[in-house]
Parts: structure tokens; sequence; C-alpha cells
């Protein structure tokens, strides 16, 4: 069996590797404050980004960038009602000029004396109040004017409402209904607005819809611009950072921005309090070339193989022409550079929206999972461990429970392996499944072959005693009441655990985490 102690050394080697990790190791005040998801934050970077008055020195090279992006994306008269304007706004030939930008913007704020105006619009209180909520405030508002001069060469002014409703890992409210969709009022709440917060006959509001790539659904209302957080760090935030740069390296500024583009990079599993698993929001061009040379080597494709090998094949396409054999090895890789692989990952897929999707369910599962459990035969009985046992540990319990269960109900009867075959098919355990155990239990009165055909292993003996991780060999590990000397696997991954576990509570096994 190849081992890839080699391989391992030599990627650690790699320049790329070294470039990364020292990227991505940075902390950010993002992940210091413990905000890496949190839309407000988000929406408060963007807004400080997009005012030609902040303190970023950039003046109005944000704004004007988010204009031609959205201009881009603008490509129906839904969208932008007028040719010309978007014209303007995408070649940049314009004078600009910005009255307000704020965030949580209240939409009854700005209504001013005509609030019956926004009946059926803005929800409302069981007091017949309406609300302020955050399903009724605008994430970013802006109120734009620019001026350009026509094909008549007459000057023209027109006035641009603008709201960015920000969606990092949730849908819009109310979204499956039509009606009442936060983006549909919205629409309406602006028809609303225009007349009320323009001062003159021209505007032009551009409604935008800002979600991960990996959003399932777009914008209920076919007037809103569907952005993404990669085409605002395309096209508006690395540009700005590159100009920073130049600018005044090592500023504060700078510092925030490039913090920005490492924060939306990083997969993060914690926001504040609330405990939730979120995606890779956009990678950055700069590290795009790095991040696929370490997706090419041979070391990291094993070790994916090795990690996740259903998902692996979706994402090859192609079975692997060599098995991983060290799986213990290429797990502990893995965990070790767990982040990192992720980007890399999502990186290389992320125009890829059907396997994306695939990567997605990798980003938002640790495979650092400590967890230990209890077990006990049925609940009210005591545990059958008194220390907390590892998955592997668990899953031998759980079988020892299955065999104690049948043996109350059939005294008489020792269990034989096509029994415990039967309960428990090999499915549960994907990384033995199909690759070259056909079952999960073996009688040790015969060598243990590699039994899928298709495996190159075919027919190997795979587990000789003493020299195995596959299967537990010492006595405290035989199964009670089963008729020879039969053993489980032990390898379980926190997915795959997670199966047997549900299979174990079915059949009335009681299997409970540690409490912290």
């Amino acid at each position: 069996m190849e081992t890839y102690n080699k391989f391992i050394l030599d990627f650690y080697k790699r320049p790329e590797f070294q470039k990364l990790s020292a990227y991505y190791m940075q902390s950010t005040v993002f992940n210091i404050l413990g905000v890496q998801r949190s839309e407000n934050r988000h929406s408060a970077f963007l807004a400080w980004l997009l005012n030609p008055s902040a303190s970023h020195s950039l003046k109005e090279m944000p704004l004007r960038k988010f204009l031609a992006l959205t201009a881009t994306k603008a490509d129906d008269e839904w969208k932008c009602y007028f040719d010309e304007v978007r014209q303007h706004l995408l070649s940049g030939n314009y004078l600009l000029k910005v009255d307000c930008i704020k965030t949580e913007q209240s939409i009854v704020g700005l209504a001013n004396e005509k609030l019956s105006d926004l009946d059926g619009i803005v929800e409302k209180t069981d007091k017949g109040q309406f609300k302020k909520d955050g399903q009724n405030r605008f994430d970013i508002w802006m109120l734009v004017h620019i001026t350009f001069t026509d094909e008549k060469d007459c000057e023209r002014n027109w006035t641009l409402p603008i709201v960015v409703e920000n969606k990092i890992y949730s849908s819009e409210g109310n979204a499956d209904d039509k009606e009442k969709a936060q983006t549909v009022r919205y629409h309406r709440a602006m028809g609303v607005l225009q007349k009320i917060v323009c001062n003159d006959n021209y505007r032009q509001p551009l409604l935008v819809y800002l979600t991960p790539s990996d959003a399932k659904k777009g914008p209920t209302a076919p007037s809103f611009i569907h952005l993404t957080y990669q085409d605002l760090l395309d096209h508006v935030i690395q540009p700005c950072s590159i100009l920073n740069s130049i600018q005044g390296p090592g500023t504060e500024a700078s510092v925030l921005i490039d913090g920005y583009i490492r924060n939306l990079s990083c997969p993060s599993n914690r926001d504040g309090e609330n405990e939730r698993d979120y995606s890779i929001m956009a990678i950055a061009e700069t590290e795009s070339q790095d991040l696929d040379v370490l997706f090419e080597t041979k070391i990291f494709e094993a070790a994916l193989r090795s990690v996740f090998p259903r998902e692996a094949q979706t994402l090859l396409g192609q079975p692997a022409t060599e098995m991983p054999d060290d799986m213990p090895l290429l797990e502990q890789f893995w965990n070790a550079n767990e982040s990192l692989f992720k980007i890399v990952l999502y990186n290389h897929f992320k125009d890829d929206k059907e396997k994306l999707t695939v990567v997605q369910k990798i980003i938002k599962v640790s495979n650092r999972d400590n967890t230990r459990y209890f077990v006990a035969t049925k609940q009210g009985e005591s545990w059958l461990n008194k220390k907390a046992a590892s998955k592997s540990e668990a899953s031998f319990l759980i079988f020892k429970a299955y065999c104690l269960l049948r043996h109350e109900q059939n005294p008489s009867t020792e269990l034989t392996v096509d029994d415990l075959r039967s309960e428990f098919d090999c499915s549960l355990n994907s990384y033995y499944y199909n690759r070259f155990l056909k079952h999960l239990f073996y009688n040790f009165d015969e060598e243990v072959n590699v039994d899928v055909e298709s495996s190159k292993h075919y027919g190997n003996v795979i587990c000789p005693e003493g020299d195995s991780w596959d299967f537990y060999w010492d006595d405290a590990h035989q199964l009670p009441n089963v008729k020879g000397d039969v053993r489980a696997v032990k390898m379980w991954r926190q997915d795959d655990f997670e199966c047997l576990v549900d299979k174990a509570r079915k059949l009335g096994i009681v299997v409970e985490p540690k409490e912290n």
C-alpha cells in the first residue's frame, strides 16, 4: 500500500501553500469580533466603502464601480427603465453627487407625512402601527444624483434612489407569497417614496438584491438586480484594494479592505452567539491561481477522496485511479488544513452551480468532530460505557447494544454474521461501501479479504492482525451472543456515524452525546 509521507512534505514546501497559509491565517476585525457573517456588519462596511466622503480616501471610485456593475446586471426594463441612463452608468461619463448613504433605513422614516400611502406595503403591529423592524427597513439606502449631456447636447439631471437588500444566509421575508414578499413590498414602497424623496421629475430607482453565489433563490420582485458577493469583490472591492495599496499600503483603510476580502473567502462556523454554518462568500482573483495549483496536487485529491469519497467522485467526475490507502494520515492532513482546503474546493468550482452545491455540503461540515458518546441498550438502562466514547468506540457499543437486545428477545438463539449484515447494511459507512468491503461484519475464523471486485486490491488481505485500523482485534471488542469470532469495522466519519446513530435509535438503542 502506498503511503503519502513524501507527498505531504512536498505539499508543505510549495510556495503557493506557504503564501496562502500566511494570508488566511491573518486575523481580521471581523473574526476578532465574531461577526464574520453578520449582515448588519457587512452592510455597514459596504456603506462605508461606497460613501465618497468616508475615510478610505478612494473618493467616488467605489460608488462609480458599483453603479457600473448594477447597470451591467440591469438587463431588462424592469431593472433599469432607460438605456440612456444605463449607458452613462456603464461608461462613467457623468457627474456624481451624493445626498445620503445610510444603513438600516426605516421605510416609515422616509415617508414623512405620507404614511397612509404605505398601507398594504409596510407591515403593521397588532395595534395598527407601522413596523420599523428588519423586514421594513432598507439594509442600505442611497440617494444620488447624476448629471450628463444627452445626444442633443442638453444637460440631463437624474435622481437615483438606491436600495440594497443584503441576504447572507437567509432568503427574503415571505418569499413564498408573491404579494407579501419583501422585495415586492420594497418595490411598491419605492413607487411611493420616489415622489417624496426626489425633488425633480427624473428618477431612476436601482434596487439591488445581494447574496452569496450559492443562494438558492433570487429576489421575487423582477425589478431587483441580483448581485453576488463574488460580483462585488471582482468589480468593486478588489479594484479598490489595488488602488488603496498604491496610494498608501498599510494604512488603516487598506488593512480594513484587505481584511474584508479575506473575511469573504474564509469559511466561518460561528457568528457571535448564533451557532450556524456559513459558507465561503467570494474568492479574490489574486489568490485564485495559487488555489488552483493546490487543487491539482495528487495529495489534495487523495485527501479529498479519503475524507469525502462520495462527494469527490461527483466533483471529479471519475472514480479514483488509485484508492487512498493511508486513511488516518490523510484524514489528519485534511483536518490540519481544513479551512484552506475548503477554500481550494470553492475556488475551483465557484462557477459550476451544480457542483458548487456539492462543495457547499463539504464546506458546511467540519471533519473535526471530537464529540464523545454514551450508549445504552434502551431508555432508563445503565450506560454500556462509564466514560464517554469516541465515534469509533461508540460504533462498537451500538453493535454490542443490538446484540444484547436481540439476546433478551431470543435468549436461546445466537446471532450470525449474516444476521448482523442484514440489519446493518454496509452503505451506512461511505468509506468501505463499494470500495473494498461489502460488509461491516466479518468472521475472523477466515482471512478477511477485499471482496469488492472493482477494487484494485480485490482478493488481498486488508487487515492482518496487529497491523490494521479497519477492525478491532482485541478480545474486549468481540461482539457478544454471536456465533463465531465476529468483529465490526471501526472507522466512522462524522456524517456516516450520524447515519449509524439514526439507525440505532430506530432500533431502540440510546445514543447520547456527552454534554460539555
